[in-house]
């Protein structure tokens, strides 16, 4: 059995939302739109599971729509920009820039800083009298570094802002006040694949992003995918239960491993900007990431070069780019994600492999 260290991309199931997911295929099957009694549990399944997330996200729960993940969410979100201009980082996700490529009719791209960090006062320069949207996510899936969410939602004023949290919720405290659209997924907080969430503030007026029937506030037609929002709800229960704690854990462990990593010309990107306590993004000199990870796979360790969705293209991230690595080095980066499964033990073996892989070249 390998180590996973690729937390950042997908967490394994909580047993737990395993369980209640199993006892809501059990009893709450029916269809929850039915008018009859025997679909109240399905009913009760999906307001629990819209109170869990929006308690971690300190709002009212009708501002929570469930979608199939956060995909979805981010391009339903573009759709605010629709024919108009809008302000992106250059460091979302690919979700979020291909999507706002489609439906804006212009775009403004905000590059980061050294340190991953988009400045307000970047954003700030970028607004026009134009502009629909302003995108800037919470975390990033690739570095881990955390935007200035409150200080960039200070500059936008009364120009919508959307967040991707996708990475940063259940990790870190997010506050869902602080915007007009937030994208959450439930595979990232050890909830199940195919099941995610828009908060829409009171006021924000979207188009349903699927039309055809009245469920979701009348937001997105289809018959929800209960057990699979009774499990994100329940995952997110779990993580209200645990963050500071867990985010403390990881933090020491997340330290403690690069301390260990005697690399010479190694650097963490983005160090010294906040970031994620279980993400980090390693610049191994001359070391090209796609060889790092298959050698770390043969001896047993799961690591990545950044996001999963384009593993494997053969291209640098374009967030490693942006915060200013040449084309050959930003094919030299190994992502290391922790969570809930990561044991001290494992991360010194890991240290240890990694420095020997290096060598090797």
């Amino acid at each position: 059995m390998s180590t996973y260290l690729d937390y950042a991309a997908t967490t394994p199931a909580d047993e737990r939302v395993i369980a209640c997911m199993n006892d809501c295929m059990r009893s709450a099957w029916a269809n929850p739109s039915a008018a009859y009694s025997d679909a109240g549990p399905a009913r009760k399944a999906l307001r629990m599971a819209r109170s869990h997330v929006a308690a971690l996200l300190h709002c009212d729960p009708s501002c929570v729509a469930f979608t199939s993940g956060g995909t979805e969410s981010n391009a339903w979100a573009m759709t605010a920009a629709a024919g108009k201009h809008a302000v992106v980082s250059a460091i979302e996700h690919a979700s979020v820039l291909e999507a706002v490529r489609k439906y804006a009719a212009g775009i403004t791209l905000v590059q980061p800083d050294a340190s991953g960090v988009i400045r307000p006062d970047a954003v700030a320069a970028a607004i026009r009298p134009d502009t629909a949207l302003v995108s800037v996510q919470w975390a990033n899936n690739e570095t881990g570094v955390l935007q200035p969410i409150r200080e960039i939602r200070a500059v936008t004023k009364k120009i919508p802002l959307h967040v991707d949290a996708v990475q940063a919720f259940g990790h870190v405290p997010v506050d869902a006040s602080l915007c007009d659209l937030m994208s959450l997924s439930a595979h990232k907080l050890y909830g199940p694949r195919g099941a995610g969430a828009l908060y829409i503030a009171p006021g924000m007026r979207l188009a349903p992003m699927i039309p055809g029937g009245h469920q979701e506030m009348n937001l997105r037609a289809g018959t929800e995918n209960v057990p699979a929002i009774a499990g994100f709800g329940e995952a997110a229960r779990l993580a209200a239960e645990d963050l500071p704690e867990r985010a403390e854990h990881e933090r020491a462990l997340m330290a403690e491993f690069i301390g260990q990593l005697q690399i010479p010309g190694l650097r963490v990107l983005g160090e010294g900007a906040p970031r994620l306590p279980g993400v980090t993004a390693l610049y191994l000199p001359n070391l090209p990431s796609e060889k790092a990870i298959m050698k770390m796979d043969l001896r047993g360790f799961c690591l990545s070069g950044g996001a999963a969705c384009h593993a494997g293209d053969g291209t640098p991230s374009h967030v490693y780019r942006a915060m200013g690595l040449s084309e050959k080095d930003a094919a030299c980066v190994v992502r290391v994600s922790i969570g809930r499964g990561t044991t001290k033990q494992a991360l010194a073996a890991c240290a240890q492999a990694l420095e020997e892989v290096w060598k090797q070249g």
